[in-house]
């Protein structure tokens, strides 16, 4: 209320994996400002555009207020009771009538942001037996986990040294609009790389089909053909291999024999990568001798590198680029934090190897989550374990996922569609019921999950900001709710008896009270000692000579079986007659994970990038096209950009034009599901 006397509370950035300390001002029941908390480790770098913007998210006018049902093709209010009595009898009576498989939950981003929310997600999944828990894990940093699974022995977040290396590969995408990669999260690393180059003359290599500010200020710029990674890190380990530049006494220590790897690779010498990549042979062979003579060195993939079909093999040759150079599990390369909770013993307790498999594509889940991209599938494909009734948690997949008008057909022949968000999407026009869920700032939060993908040793505590709009409620509330009136399943489903009932105790647990005792135990850090930092609890840098290698042989594996499968059906990239050009969908314009992130009253349309040619394309400024794959065609304003590859078509997703209805379905990456976001082939058509 005006005239109320204003508070300082500290938190952080949840919209992203910013991951920021802030100070929030709050007047009465309204924020009135979000600022960097240059007292908290994680805010002395600045914030992202986001934080600032969201202050008023809890007064905007495109908040859903309460529950609303479908009736004669309408959405009408109604109360809390009847929202979760009824839909929880549906979701019943489909798990009686079809088996557990028949339902699914779709975790959007924002989940994994939500400690609580995520637990509970997880868990109700168990407690269903559902395998059918779908996230953007695939396409961020599921090929990573997984990569890293293989060669290292657990699923670990390997971050990126960049600060300390004196010499940094930049692969694919804006790391500084794109938050330096999958599974990074928690500051602004380019601060801590331009402090390296000032003080010991880092070198900083950009490869990247666009020449954005970061790539400009390189000292070299590569301009890769999108979704040619794969290729250009193979170039370098030839390259490395065949000059004998790596480090024979790591290598000889800690790696497999080198002789199987060096025969699978045969077919992929440099001078052929650099035709794919579109890089010539020398400069990709420079690059790996300077890797590989660099006291310290890291090759940083942003997001784009691994959002394609080779995504995971990406991944893998990474690991192996940074084996053979002594850059593993070591300080100034690829480091392993182990947090102020150690997630790693669990992980190891779910090895994708053992896992369930989706019925459609046979891929096994990756910390029980199966990929995004099989859902239409999952839902249209008939048989046993159809799956019927979908609950789609701060997500849009209507407008997130690939495949376009055939996804939203999908979700449309849904017998129980079920939205939970904060604001009106492409998938609540088509749900059944609607659920109001609360904004990050309206919920109580506590670091704990993610302390892995921070450099430090760091946790804190944050109270609600301010009340959530309306009934809006928790998400973990919203599915302990359900679940009790669900229940859990008894028999049968995917996971054993013993995850069945530890899912079904989580999914209605006092989950503060769990939190508490798990600090407690951890001897690391307690609940009372975080109620007492309201800055967070830091105890400086993370050991990042951490040395955990759980494989089987005890060393690093460089050709798992899995990827020597994969590895052997890889071809080089070819394009249909009349498709000339190669699309990238994944360059971030901006951090913001869906639109209701964006500033209230902003037309989505005074930022829509369009989409962006090089000026020699033949397209004017502001020219209308059709831009097409195999899989879809969608139409777009041309904007020109001399610094973009010639044969590129940029068109991020997110923005108007709905750039995943050009993804197709059925090229996925093998390994990890992950979709071809970029590198596909594709066509531009004057209107």
């Amino acid at each position: 209320m005006p005239g109320q006397l204003a508070k300082e509370h500290a938190t952080w950035c949840r919209l992203n994996e910013c991951l920021a300390g802030l100070l929030a001002t709050v007047e009465g029941e309204r924020i009135v400002a979000l600022r960097a908390d240059t007292e908290n480790v994680t805010g002395r770098h600045g914030t992202c555009g986001l934080c600032t913007a969201s202050a008023g998210a809890a007064q905007d006018p495109r908040r859903l207020l309460r529950p609303r049902k479908r009736v004669n093709g309408r959405l009408e209010e109604v109360s809390w009771e009847v929202a979760i009595n009824e839909i929880g009898a549906r979701l019943k009576e489909i798990r009686k009538q079809s088996g557990p498989r028949a339902i699914g939950l779709y975790a959007g981003a924002p989940v994994g942001l939500d400690s609580r929310g995520l637990a509970r997600t997880i868990a109700t999944t168990l407690g269903l037996g559902t395998p059918n828990l779908y996230s953007p894990l695939a396409s961020r940093g599921g090929p990573w986990l997984r990569a890293v699974e293989l060669v290292v022995g657990h699923a670990a977040a390997l971050q990126r040294d960049v600060g300390r290396a004196h010499y940094v590969i930049l692969l694919g995408a804006n790391q500084e609009a794109d938050g330096w990669g999958p599974l990074q999260g928690g500051r602004n690393l380019g601060a801590d790389l331009a402090f390296s180059r000032k003080t010991k003359g880092t070198k900083v290599i950009a490869v990247d089909p666009r020449k954005t500010p970061l790539a400009a200020g390189a000292d070299l710029h590569l301009p890769i053909r999108p979704g040619t990674e794969l290729f250009f890190v193979l170039g370098m380990i030839d390259a490395i291999l065949k000059n004998d530049w790596r480090d024979t006494q790591y290598t000889n220590d800690y790696c497999t024999p080198l002789g199987p790897l060096k025969e699978a690779l045969a077919a992929w010498p440099v001078e052929t990568c650099a035709a794919i990549c579109g890089i010539p042979a020398t400069d990709i062979g420079g690059v790996a001798l300077k890797f590989s003579r660099a006291a310290m060195a890291v090759c940083a993939p942003g997001n784009q590198a691994l959002q394609s079909e080779h995504g995971t093999l990406t991944a893998w040759a990474l690991l192996v680029l940074h084996a053979l150079t002594a850059n593993l599990l070591r300080p100034g390369g690829l480091f392993d934090n182990k947090g102020v909770i150690d997630v790693h013993p669990l992980a190891k307790q779910l090895p994708t190897d053992a896992a369930p498999r989706t019925r459609v594509g046979d891929y096994p889940l990756l910390l029980l989550q199966a990929p995004s991209a099989l859902l239409a599938d999952e839902i249209l494909t008939p048989g046993e374990g159809q799956v019927r009734a979908l609950v789609s948690l701060y997500g849009d997949p209507a407008r997130e996922l690939p495949g376009g008008p055939r996804l939203r057909e999908a979700l449309g022949a849904l017998d129980l569609l079920v939205a939970v968000d904060l604001a009106d999407t492409d998938t609540t026009e088509l749900a059944h019921w609607v659920l109001p869920a609360t904004h990050p700032w309206e919920r109580e939060d506590l670091h704990l999950h993610d302390t892995s993908i921070l450099p430090w040793r760091f946790s804190q505590h944050t109270a609600a900001l301010v009340p959530p709009p309306g009934e809006a409620r928790d998400l973990a509330d919203i599915l302990r709710d359900l679940f009790k009136k669900v229940g859990p399943t008894l028999r049968g489903g995917e996971f054993g008896a013993h995850l069945r009932v530890l899912g079904s105790f989580v999914a209605t647990a006092d989950l503060a009270k769990w939190e508490a005792r798990l600090l407690d135990t951890s001897g690391v850090v307690s609940m009372a000692e975080l109620e007492e930092a309201p800055h967070g609890w830091f105890s400086g840098e993370v050991d990042r000579a951490t040395w955990r290698l759980t494989t089987a042989s005890g060393r690093f594996e460089l050709l798992p079986a899995p990827i020597a499968a994969a590895l052997a059906r890889v071809v080089a990239p070819s394009a249909p007659a009349g498709l000339d050009r190669w699309l990238l969908t994944s360059a971030a314009r901006d951090a913001a994970l869906r639109p209701f992130d964006r500033p209230v009253g902003l037309d989505p349309a005074a930022i829509d990038p369009g989409v962006t040619l090089h000026p020699a394309s033949g397209f004017a400024e502001g020219a209308r096209v059709r831009i097409r794959t195999t899989s879809g065609a969608v139409e777009a304003t041309v904007h020109l950009d001399a610094t973009l590859r010639e044969d590129v078509v940029d068109l991020p997703a997110g923005h108007v034009v709905d750039a995943m209805a050009l993804l197709p379905t059925d090229r996925l990456d093998p390994l990890t599901g992950t979709p071809a976001a970029n590198g596909l082939p594709c066509v531009v058509e004057p209107l």
